[in-house]
């Protein structure tokens, strides 16, 4: 009987797999009862090298403790995750690649998926990572010749074959890539690209494992957010170095700078012990401490303080170098780090704005008209932002409210009609049939935003061409209600009004609601835990790229995202479509008329004359008089109030 090619095909197939397992069953570098960690360091007694160079783990021990946490067994393995928060160069990649071969030699059959941000990312990792290091462990090379069907076949660059357990690089970017493969193993790269719902999601494929274990490491970024918030949700393992001096133990990235000084003896800077102030040679004696011990998962942080390459002259001439100091803390202290120059509001601004609103009378409201709204929109979820605009020109929020609803859209037309919207400004995604809808409900007062980077202007109103027949399709004309913005730049001109308090808040704790957080509902002050929360959780970073010799701008979410920042944003773009772009602030108490001919000259006279205190006793001109208050009585008044029997003239 002649066999077909492709049954000729299928019987290779067949052999190279039993071969698989049996150079498995005949491996004596894996016996049942070899932990990782020895098996690595023989991998290394027998010239393995990483990146060309030998492999030992004896002058890394505080490394080699991280390499002992690797389970050894499925029954260690099953449910469990280990969090890395690294610094750069630490060898995290090797140690990952190291753990997934050994687990695919030892646990198969096993579906191991590889992810990194990109897809890029991911055929560089298995052909110039993930390969060099396979060729140097004979027993897992052999094992994928074996499986690959051919004499010196590797595999598929992005589907690898191990004996019976197969690799899958992968990457968290592509839509599919999260959900279609079932794997029993996922390891996570460079996690400070990806998103935390990214992931979540890619964690469903163990879902049907018999062992579902995670492995994640990444240098840091943001605070609340990608490898930080996945190490707050461990044990948070820090290590105590401990001094030869006097015993005591600390925590050196918890006392940078100051724990690294110059010697002048030795005329090269060290480690100093902050208890006593004696030097310290050797960071890594001491040991791994949690911080929360009770959690599920193991997580661990390393900074390069750690390393044996890595000098205290390097670190700290590194840290006084620093254009970037978000950059050193990432990958130099494994840290997190929010640059206040980057996040342009913070409380102290927030609370100026309420404590302005409420000398301004300004209060919450449940109706009103001739108003302006933004809403921002998720999967039956909106939040949304109303706003006036005063008799001085501020900006006012009357209300803020997150909606929670299958046709959240519904609560907002109400909100339409409740608070006499003349402008309402949102975005059209990720809900574009049910923003159109809104839209078409409210015709011409509803505006859908688009994004675009921007020459010098920051918006282009859709509405704004001259005539109909300009306008090429009818599809157009349905959607003729937009607004395209450029978002870095109507972010920034959105918080100087925060800045320059040119918006005002009523009560921060005057308007309650309930919310809910993962399922779990609660009451909150809805400005004060929410939306202020939000806006303290928005940078605008400019990047420098280096190849394009341009700086990239953009707007990041620290930690959460931020719903009520991005409906200022629109709430912003709707006061521009109602007030335009700029608003003339005047003050609300009439002041001395050479005082407004100085700040302002070339009024006219009628001008500066309605704007000027008369010439009969008021308490403007008493000098116990304070924007608004009597000092001397301790009462509100107005400027133009008459004097009373207490009056002063300045």
């Amino acid at each position: 009987m002649r066999l077909t090619e492709r049954q000729k095909a299928e019987a290779q197939l067949f052999l190279n797999r039993r071969r698989a397992l049996e150079l498995k069953n005949l491996n004596p570098d894996i016996p049942d009862d070899q932990t990782f960690v020895e098996w690595c360091e023989e991998l290394g007694r027998n010239g393995m090298r990483v990146d060309g160079h030998p492999f030992r783990l004896d002058n890394r021990p505080a490394m080699r403790w991280i390499y002992e946490q690797i389970p050894s067994t499925i029954e260690e393995a099953v449910k469990q995750q280990l969090i890395l928060m690294k610094c750069a160069q630490v060898g995290f990649t090797v140690m990952e690649i190291l753990a997934m071969i050994y687990f695919a030699l030892k646990f198969q059959p096993a579906q191991i998926g590889m992810y990194l941000p990109d897809k890029g990312l991911a055929g560089i990792k298995s052909s110039e990572r993930f390969m060099p290091v396979v060729r140097t462990v004979p027993i897992a090379y052999s094992a994928i010749l074996a499986s690959s069907g051919k004499a010196k076949g590797e595999g598929n660059v992005l589907v690898r074959n191990m004996g019976n357990s197969r690799f899958y690089f992968m990457w968290t970017s592509g839509a599919t890539m999260t959900e279609s493969v079932p794997l029993d193993i996922v390891s996570f790269d460079e996690v400070q690209e990806m998103s935390i719902g990214a992931m979540e999601k890619t964690a469903e494929r163990m879902s049907a494992s018999r062992i579902k274990y995670t492995l994640m490491g990444s240098t840091a970024n943001w605070e609340d957010q990608d490898i930080h918030y996945w190490y707050k949700k461990g044990t948070q393992h820090q290590f105590w170095t401990e001094c030869q001096d006097c015993g005591e133990h600390q925590i050196l990235e918890e006392a940078f700078p100051e724990c690294i000084k110059f010697d002048y003896d030795a005329n090269d800077y060290r480690y100093v012990c902050r208890h006593c102030g004696g030097w310290i040679d050797d960071s890594q004696i001491g040991e791994w401490r949690p911080k929360n011990p009770d959690a599920k998962s193991m997580s661990i942080h390393f900074p390069q303080l750690l390393s044996p390459t890595i000098s205290p002259r390097e670190i700290i001439e590194a840290y006084f170098n620093a254009e970037d100091i978000k950059n050193f803390f990432n990958r130099k202290l494994g840290k997190p780090y929010t640059d206040p120059s980057q996040v342009p509001i913070n409380m102290e601004m927030l609370n100026a704005c309420a404590s302005e609103g409420a000398r301004l009378g300004v209060e919450w409201k449940d109706r009103g008209k001739g108003m302006f709204m933004a809403i921002d929109q998720m999967g039956a979820f909106n939040v949304a932002l109303v706003a006036e605009r005063l008799e001085s020109g501020h900006m006012a929020i009357v209300h803020a409210e997150e909606i929670y609803s299958d046709d959240p859209f519904a609560r907002c037309d109400e909100l339409m009609l409740s608070y006499g919207i003349t402008v309402c400004v949102l975005e059209q995604l990720p809900n574009f049939n049910d923003a159109h809808r809104f839209a078409k409900r409210h015709e011409g007062k509803v505006f859908l935003v688009g994004y675009a980077t921007m020459g010098d202007d920051w918006l282009r109103w859709g509405d704004a061409v001259p005539n109909t027949a300009e306008r090429k399709t009818s599809d157009e004309d349905r959607v003729r209600y937009t607004v395209t913005i450029d978002q870095y730049r109507a972010m920034q001109m959105a918080f100087e009004k925060i800045q320059k308090k040119v918006c005002v808040f009523p009560d921060p704790e005057g308007l309650v609601q309930e919310v809910q957080e993962k399922g779990i509902k609660k009451m909150v002050s809805v400005l004060k835990e929410r939306v202020f929360l939000h806006f303290t959780r928005t940078a605008l970073i400019a990047q420098k790229d280096d190849e394009e010799k341009k700086y990239r701008r953009k707007v990041v979410k620290v930690g959460i995202d931020p719903h009520f920042s991005y409906a200022f944003m629109m709430l912003n773009v709707a006061w521009a479509r109602a007030h335009g772009t700029t608003s003339f602030i005047l003050p609300d108490t009439k002041v001395e008329k050479k005082e407004i001919e100085k700040a302002m000259p070339g009024l006219p006279v009628g001008v500066v004359s309605a704007l000027s205190l008369p010439a009969h006793d008021v308490c403007g001109k008493c000098s116990a008089f304070d924007s608004g208050r009597c000092n001397y009585q301790n009462v509100n008044v107005m400027a133009l109030d008459p004097a009373c029997i207490y009056f002063l003239p300045e």
